[in-house]
Parts: structure tokens; C-alpha cells; sequence
């Protein structure tokens, strides 16, 4: 066998190679043990639905490993999923049987492939009604989503997307959002041999519980969740048609003036909804084609929304903006600039300063608003200013206590306290090095600290630097140093001593210590060899 020899198959369906019905082999050798006896007559395949090779599987039961599926020998299978989710595609068909049976209405489930499997989505459509409700498992890239939800709304009353883990790409996500308030999500439980379905409706800032899809229901509509109320009441058919015959909802020209308005009510619809649109997301939320704005004049238009904000503290909307790659747009930064906020020096610089700027604006328009962060600031190097970069942590530690941090993002009164409580400690705990790092650091802090705060600060550091230049080593400071430090203190001290034995001091020094008449003299004697204690006799 090749292809999935090397991975456990743990699902196959049951019957004959082209069956529907699935199952998970139970993986405790007790419970396979158990089934076994429960249905003597099963027979498992690798199925076609299953994207298998269609052969016949054997049920291996151990009680030292997983129990697992295998295929006969010398059987050829190029199936790629065979975890326990791999029929997942299999045991949502069963479930909207059962729940279409309850509700008594006649609905069919297909599945699709759409080019990675059988199992890429499944289509639910109902027979009188002509409703669609599409549960997508392989993440489909948004202009092809786009593509499909126009195609499959020609065809239905009313169409519903539901998406499963990572099948979702970002954008839709956005476009679902601003249009109905929310995205279906739909998730599986395993339960014994098989697997159910759940569903919830996820928003920006509110998602709904987890509920079986019996608790879910089809109306006039579409789908709808427990909790969830779409924004937009009307069938998804009727929005994409019209958005086909006129791409961007243009009613007929519109003036600058009236353009500059529509613009910023979308850009604050997307604050409150936490998102963060692109150009061509703007032309469909704004209903005005925006993409026939040159890029070269688009900076204009937001400079002159930007100029209708309610004060000059008022979040910058046009930070929102973003590209396919989620950087903001290059134009963003000739609207800050025009608004004298500053010129970002670099790329990095212009995408830190909207993040900040996005932050706020949800902040300020958000449901319910809240305190907005403060905006940074750039300098006029086109970098953003000290004092608004988060700072790195630094420790300084007490004779008292552990250590203590003095804080990231301090205001200016706590940063030059901290600073001078620490040059005060690392002066008591005689650490030069320390004592150095933290004039460096107070260097900086009193450069971006207010007049009023420096005069404490400075009298620290004048007291610290006083302290290095008469500064003596203690003798557990200098156990601390390294052994080439230590070297170094040895031979200078050496060279010291030696040039002092020239002078006549030094000389009668030396002869009254009784220096240089042997070199024993004055080492301590061996244990039991001192001399100042009378011997004791043995007796």
C-alpha cells in the first residue's frame, strides 16, 4: 500500500465502497472489543466519498497502540485524510436529514469538491422554498467566495454561508459583518462512532452560543441561530443582483461634498464594527464607487474628511485603511502629514502609528465607547517619540526587598522617582556597574521628563557620579568581580607597591614590617603548628 500507509485511517464508511454511511473506529482496545460484538456483520471500506481508493479495510484491535483501519496487503490507496475529522462532510448529511425529517420538509445534501476533496463543502437545499445554506470546510480564497455567492444567488431565494475552522478568509469575514452583523460558524463533536454538528453566529464584539442544529431554524429568510439578529433582513440574492447590475450602488454622480460624507460614515461604520477596511471594501459599504478615485487623489478626499472631525483629538478614521497585505495604504501618510502629525520616517513607523490610531478609533466609536489611548507622536526625524515607545523593563534591586521593576509606560513624575530610588540603591549595594547603567538610563528619563520632575533626579546623579569618582571597591564588591578584573587590580596594585619600595619611605617601611627577610614571613602556620600554645605532654 502507499499513500496513507504511513498515517492511522481511522474512518471509513460502512456497506460497500460507494456508501454515505461513515464511521470512527473506536480507538480503546475495550470499546472496538464491544462494538465488535454489537454488529458481528459490519464490513468497512476505504470509500469513494471518503476520497478513498474504494478497497476493502480490516479492523485492527491492539492493546498496546491505537486501534485503527488498515488495507489488505499489496493495496494501492492515495487517500490524503483519514484523521478522525475526515468524514466530517459524511456525518453533517446525516444530521440535516434528521433535522429536515423533524421539521417534515423535503431538503437534499450534495457534497462538493472543489478542487481538494469531496469533503471541500456540502449544499442543503430545500425543495419548495428553494433555500441554500452552504456549510464550507476548505478555506476558500475571497474573490472566488465572492464569485460563487453571485452564482449560487441566481439560483435561490436565499443563500447562507456557514464556515467552518479556518475555512474563513479575513475578508469575508469582514464583508459578512458589515452586511448581516455576524458570520455562521459551524463546528463537530465526537459522540461514539459518530460525529454531530454545531453551529453559532459570531459578531464583532457578541457571538452566540454553541446549539445542535436542531435548535436552528429556517425561515422565510434563511438560516437563523438562537441570539443571532441579522442587520439586513433581505434575501442575499437581491443584494448580490444589485450589486452586479450597479457594482457599487451608485445612484447617480455625487459631489465632493457629498462624497467627503458618505466616505467618513463608512469609516466610522467600520470603527463601531472593529474593522478595518480596504478601498474596495469602502466602495461597497460607502455605495459609492470608490475605486474611480485615482489613487493619487484619494489622499485629498481624506484629508478633507479628516478635516470634518468634531476636535483635533478626535481619532485619525483614515488609519483604518488597510491593503490585501494589512499594512496601511502608502497615501495614509500624506493625510497625517497634511494634518501636521508628522512625517513617518519608514514603513514600520506609518504601520505602529495606525495601529495606535486604529486602537483609538475603536475605542472612541465603539459600543459602548470607552477611554481612548493617547496618540503617538512623531518626531520631526520621522521617528515616533521616546516617551511614547514602550520602555524596556529595568531592575533595580533593594537592600530591603527583591527586586523591583521600575514599570514600562511610568508617567514622567514615577519614571524620575524610580530612577532615583535606584541610583540611591546601587549606590548602598555598591555596584558600580549598575550605577553606570542607570545614569545612562536617567540620561535619557530626563531629557522627556517635565522641568518641575528633574531637580530630584538631578541631585541623584550628581551624588552618583561623586560616588564613582571617589568610589573604593568593597571587599564583596571585589569578590564579585571576574577573574580578569581581578588580575588587573592585582598587578597594578603591584606595580604601585613596587615603585613606592624606591623611596626612602618605602625602604624604612619595609624594614620595620621585617619585609624581605624570607619569604614565609608572615603567613599564617599550618594547623597545629602554631607556636604562641604550650605543647601538651602525652600522658
Amino acid at each position: 500500500m502507499t499513500g496513507s500507509d504511513s498515517r492511522l485511517v481511522q474512518t471509513a464508511v460502512i456497506g460497500g465502497r460507494n456508501s454515505g454511511r461513515a464511521i470512527i473506529l473506536p480507538t480503546g482496545a475495550d470499546e472496538l472489543a464491544r462494538w465488535r460484538r454489537r454488529h458481528p456483520n459490519y464490513t468497512y471500506w476505504c470509500g469513494t466519498q471518503l476520497g478513498g481508493c474504494g478497497h476493502e479495510l480490516s479492523d485492527r484491535l491492539y492493546r498496546d497502540k491505537v486501534c485503527h483501519f488498515a488495507h489488505h496487503p499489496h493495496t494501492s490507496c492515495h487517500r490524503t485524510a483519514t484523521g478522525a475529522n475526515s468524514a466530517d462532510h459524511l456525518f453533517i448529511k446525516d444530521d440535516l436529514a434528521a433535522w429536515a425529517g423533524g421539521r417534515k420538509e423535503k431538503g437534499q445534501a450534495t457534497s462538493r469538491n472543489l478542487g481538494s476533496g469531496p469533503g471541500d463543502a456540502v449544499d442543503y437545499r430545500t425543495g419548495q422554498a428553494k433555500q441554500h445554506v452552504r456549510f464550507q470546510f476548505s478555506r476558500l480564497p475571497h474573490t472566488e467566495w465572492r464569485e460563487a455567492r453571485a452564482r449560487l444567488s441566481r439560483e435561490t431565494s436565499t443563500l447562507d454561508w456557514v464556515f467552518g475552522p479556518g475555512s474563513a478568509h479575513s475578508e469575508t469575514m469582514e464583508e459578512l459583518c458589515e452586511e448581516i452583523g455576524y458570520l455562521l460558524r459551524f463546528r463537530f463533536e465526537t459522540q461514539g462512532a459518530t460525529r454531530h454538528i454545531s453551529l453559532r453566529a459570531e459578531g464583532t464584539r457578541h457571538s452566540t452560543e454553541w446549539v445542535p442544529l436542531a435548535a436552528c431554524a429556517m425561515t422565510p429568510d434563511g438560516l437563523r441561530v438562537p441570539g443571532a439578529v441579522p442587520r439586513r433582513l433581505h434575501s442575499a440574492s437581491r443584494a448580490v443582483v444589485q450589486e452586479e447590475s450597479n457594482p457599487a450602488g451608485v445612484q447617480g454622480p455625487r459631489s465632493r461634498g457629498e462624497l467627503v460624507l458618505v466616505l467618513r460614515e463608512a469609516l466610522v461604520s467600520a470603527a463601531r464594527n472593529r474593522s478595518r477596511p480596504t478601498w474596495q471594501t469602502l466602495t461597497r459599504t460607502a455605495g459609492v464607487d470608490m475605486l474611480r478615485v485615482p489613487a493619487a487623489e484619494r489622499a485629498g478626499l481624506l484629508i478633507d474628511v479628516e478635516r470634518r472631525r468634531a476636535d483635533e483629538g478626535s481619532p485619525l478614521l483614515s488609519a483604518l485603511l488597510r491593503t490585501e497585505d494589512g499594512d496601511p495604504p502608502p497615501y495614509v501618510s500624506e493625510v497625517i502629514a497634511a494634518l501636521r502629525y508628522g512625517v513617518p520616517a519608514t514603513t514600520a513607523v506609518l504601520k505602529r502609528w495606525c495601529q495606535r490610531e486604529t486602537e483609538r478609533a475603536f475605542a472612541v466609536h465603539g459600543v459602548p465607547p470607552r477611554t481612548a489611548p493617547l496618540r503617538l507622536l512623531i518626531n520631526a526625524d520621522g521617528k515616533l517619540a521616546m516617551h511614547e515607545v514602550e520602555r524596556r523593563q529595568v531592575v533595580a534591586r533593594r537592600v530591603d526587598g527583591p527586586a523591583r521593576q521600575v514599570g514600562r509606560q511610568s508617567k514622567p513624575r514615577e519614571a524620575s522617582a524610580e530612577i532615583a530610588a535606584a541610583l540611591r540603591a546601587v549606590r548602598r549595594l555598591d555596584t558600580p556597574r549598575r550605577a553606570e547603567g542607570f545614569l545612562r538610563r536617567a540620561e535619557a528619563v530626563l531629557a522627556r521628563i517635565p522641568e518641575r520632575y528633574r531637580a530630584e533626579l538631578r541631585e541623584e546623579m550628581e551624588a552618583t557620579r561623586q560616588w564613582l569618582r571617589t568610589h573604593k571597591p568593597s571587599p564583596r564588591a571585589q569578590a564579585g568581580k571576574t577573574r580578569q578584573e581581578r588580575a588587573q587590580a592585582t598587578a597594578k596594585a603591584g606595580s604601585k607597591a613596587k615603585a613606592a619600595s624606591g623611596t626612602g619611605a618605602g625602604r624604612k617601611t619595609q624594614a620595620k614590617s621585617g619585609g624581605g627577610k624570607g619569604r614565609l614571613k608572615g603567613a599564617r602556620p599550618l594547623p597545629g603548628l602554631d607556636r604562641s600554645q604550650p605543647k601538651r605532654r602525652a600522658t
